[in-house]
């Protein structure tokens, strides 16, 4: 699950520094060299030498275009477009180097950009979808005879999903713009811990094992515990975080709120 959480690192998208590199321009036969899952230095290799935005950088998306110019295709002025993702090529575009140019209509240029959207949405949902999974087999094995119903994950707003698992208790995910898993919290309410100490013990357990796999359920108690969880019932003002593996964990409860939250994020 820590891969659940892990946020993609930035690659090495950018070329080296332009210096006096060559910008190349992209043939044929190189273009047919050119295969999804390479870096850009694998792409700087075959081209022989940098693109004409040298200095193109990371969208929100994670998401990087970089462009060239055409040698010898079936048109005069061709051109080349790679699409990198996460530091690796994921898309390859031509336009009157291998094939005769087409100019796209308005139309088709929106289905792109929606074709585009849908990808980045699919891959959101299958993390959360992922997550919901490993979690409600965590629930499944510890629930025993407590009074956790779990349901269906929820889109309560843009990037924000939550899980009931009883009118008291509640899974929050985050995701970040690149449409990875940035934080998720157990809340409940003063409700639940002063009527549900097993639930609340339950979904707090369930939460730090489902981020951090290798953590035992002795280690689960000793973070609870380092972070000023008591199980009493008792609603404090309280704020405590504390750091194990790569991940920060936050216990934060509020008398004004009426809550009390349990929060893990990676550092």
């Amino acid at each position: 699950m820590k891969k659940l959480f892990y946020i993609g690192v930035m690659s090495a998208l950018l070329l080296a520094a332009c210096g006096e590199e060559e910008t190349a321009t992209v043939t044929p036969d190189e273009f047919k060299k050119l295969e999804n899952g390479m870096s850009p230095d694998e792409v700087k290799e075959i081209v022989g030498g940098i693109s004409k935005n040298p200095d193109a950088k990371e969208d929100d998306n994670l998401l990087l275009e970089l462009d060239y110019d055409g040698e010898n295709g079936v048109d005069k002025e061709s051109s080349v477009s790679l699409i990198f993702k996460d530091g690796k090529l994921n898309s390859i575009i031509e336009d009157g180097l291998i094939t005769e140019k087409v100019e796209l209509t308005k139309e088709q240029k929106e289905k792109i950009s929606e074709d585009v959207s849908n990808s980045m949405n699919k891959v959101s949902n299958d993390l959360i979808d992922k997550y919901e999974t490993t979690l409600k087999q965590i629930i499944t094995k510890t629930k025993s005879n407590s009074n956790i119903s779990m349901k269906d994950k929820e889109l309560i707003e843009a990037g924000r999903y939550s899980i009931e698992l009883t009118s008291d208790i509640f899974i929050f995910i985050d995701m970040n713009k690149e449409n990875h898993v940035e934080k998720i919290s157990a809340a409940v309410s003063s409700n639940a811990l002063a009527t549900q100490n097993k639930e609340v013990k339950i979904a707090f357990e369930a939460l730090l094992q489902s981020v951090d796999d290798t953590l035992s359920i002795q280690q689960q108690s000793a973070i609870l515990e380092k972070l000023g969880f008591t199980g009493d019932g008792k609603l404090v003002d309280h704020t405590k975080s504390h750091s194990h593996n790569p991940f920060m964990y936050t216990y934060h409860s509020s008398i004004e709120n009426d809550s009390a939250i349990l929060q893990a994020k990676l550092e």
